[in-house]
């Protein structure tokens, strides 16, 4: 799914799309968690919108994966969010420690198969 590139002020992913497509993508990210936790928090989001978060998340863990330097307080975990929020848990999840059944189905395919396994 290509997500628009233009923006709409009034889209709820507005924010989150410029974290992970112009912030992420250079390996930092300021406020990258607290704009995913905001999104976890909204109600209402349209299936629509659903789906297009799907993709940005997808997004977001294959930079965490695959980038070779990301900023150490990306990769710092906070130990008082539940393991549900897995954007909370980057680190583990770059060292491939993180329970593969705690992130969403949509982005458990590019969790590499010898980390799934563990």
């Amino acid at each position: 799914m290509d997500i628009p590139r233009r923006i709409d002020e009034n889209d709820p992913l507005i924010w989150y799309r410029e974290a992970v497509r112009y912030g992420l993508a250079e390996g930092t990210s300021p406020g990258l968690r607290q704009k995913r936790e905001a999104l976890a928090e909204s109600m209402g989001l349209t299936p629509s919108q659903l789906e297009r978060l799907a993709v940005l998340d997808e997004e977001a863990l294959e930079y965490v994966l695959e980038l070779p330097d990301i900023d150490d307080d990306l990769l710092w975990d906070n130990p008082a969010q539940p393991l549900k929020k897995w954007w909370w848990h980057l680190g583990a999840i770059r060292e491939g420690t993180y329970p593969v059944e705690y992130l969403p189905s949509s982005v458990r395919t590019i969790y590499p198969l010898n980390i799934r396994a563990a």
